[in-house]
């Protein structure tokens, strides 16, 4: 199933590729496909590497589109600063957001040092950040999510990473379970990171975890809620041990 989306989302990019609702939507098919229907991590590559490439076209696109209305050349404009150009375009920030998320899964198939390097975590804190900028509560918080998740697993590498923060992993984490308090791996994230910096709160984060593994699946996610609950129990077995 999850290939039929993909080759729906490729045929969709290739009959219009402007479209940026059919590239947003391709790029969240090889989120799903490479996270959820893959095993073996080459396979992972291959597929993060495509939405990584999408990702990065899409950029370019909106660049370009943004550039006439704005009346200056934004061919190297981050993210960050195309903002004030989109606003209200639901499909830009749907871009940003699932280019952060294939960029997220990248570096994490290829090793978080090694994407840091290739500066893959300053393009998802871009891509992020422009995200909350536009729609803060878009895809349930997804731009606290992903931006806190990356100050929490972000190695610091001196010159390269060196804004990586502990506080602000917890405060776009909090943020994100304020905004959906429900989501499962918003709570997830925010529990994991509070027990890694905040010792005094360990049981808090416990309790997280429990109240999640109880918790029933949501009828829209059930594989990616079923994909958290399963993480939230090798943590808590990982942590009885510590």
């Amino acid at each position: 199933a999850a290939d039929a989306v993909v080759a729906a989302g490729r045929a969709a990019v290739a009959a219009d590729p402007k479209s940026l609702a059919a590239r947003w939507r391709l790029m969240r098919a090889l989120y799903f496909r490479g996270e959820h229907a893959t095993t073996g991590n080459e396979e992972k590559k291959t597929v993060f590497d495509e939405g990584k490439r999408l990702g990065e076209e899409t950029l370019d696109l909106v660049r370009r589109e943004a550039g006439p209305a704005a009346g200056k050349d934004l061919s190297k404009a981050t993210p960050v600063e195309l903002v004030p150009f989109v606003k209200g375009r639901p499909d830009v920030t749907a871009c940003f957001l699932w280019s952060a998320v294939d960029w997220g899964k990248w570096a994490l198939a290829y090793g978080k040092t090694a994407a840091a390097r290739q500066g893959a975590a300053a393009k998802i804190r871009d891509l992020a950040t422009a995200v909350v900028r536009l729609d803060p509560s878009f895809e349930e918080g997804g731009g606290y999510r992903v931006l806190g998740r990356l100050h929490h697993q972000t190695p610091s590498i001196p010159f390269i990473t060196g804004w990586a923060s502990r506080s602000e992993a917890l405060a776009n984490l909090r943020l994100a379970v304020q905004t959906s308090p429900k989501n499962f791996v918003n709570r997830l994230y925010l529990a994991e990171a509070t027990w890694d910096y905040e010792k005094e709160k360990r049981p808090e984060a416990r309790r997280m975890l429990e109240a999640l593994v109880a918790d029933a699946p949501t009828a829209g996610l059930p594989v990616e809620d079923a994909r958290a609950q399963e993480d939230a129990r090798a943590l808590l077995a990982a942590w009885a041990k510590e």
